[in-house]
């Protein structure tokens, strides 16, 4: 019944930094802070242009009632966006400290 318990190996922790080529990367906690700046910048970007688009699609709308009202949906959503950017960016960055973690920084 437990001959799978056989099979089980030890775990290791295993030091990025020496073990792979990730230059000054030692955790997967560093490596995950290295990424979330950029995330949040793509994601930005990736929100004001939409709208963009959005804004862009209503100017050349010609008064058509559907194309006004995608365009107008396309303006609420990317607003959506930027609010939950901004959500996001506020939790990551105060949520530790009232946590009581000290020296914890990830943007």
């Amino acid at each position: 019944m437990y001959a799978f318990l056989l099979f089980i190996k030890p775990v290791r922790a295993v030091d990025l930094g020496n073990e792979f080529a990730f230059g000054g990367i030692t955790s997967l906690g560093q490596g995950v802070t290295f990424l979330v700046k950029p995330a949040f910048q793509i994601a930005t970007l990736a929100v004001i242009f939409y709208f963009i688009i959005g804004a862009t699609r209503l100017v050349l709308s010609g008064g058509d009632k559907n194309a006004v009202a995608a365009a107008r949906e396309m303006i609420t959503h990317a607003i959506i966006g930027f609010i939950l950017l901004i959500l996001m960016f506020v939790l990551i960055n105060y949520i530790p400290q009232f946590l009581g973690l000290e020296n914890f920084s990830i943007i």
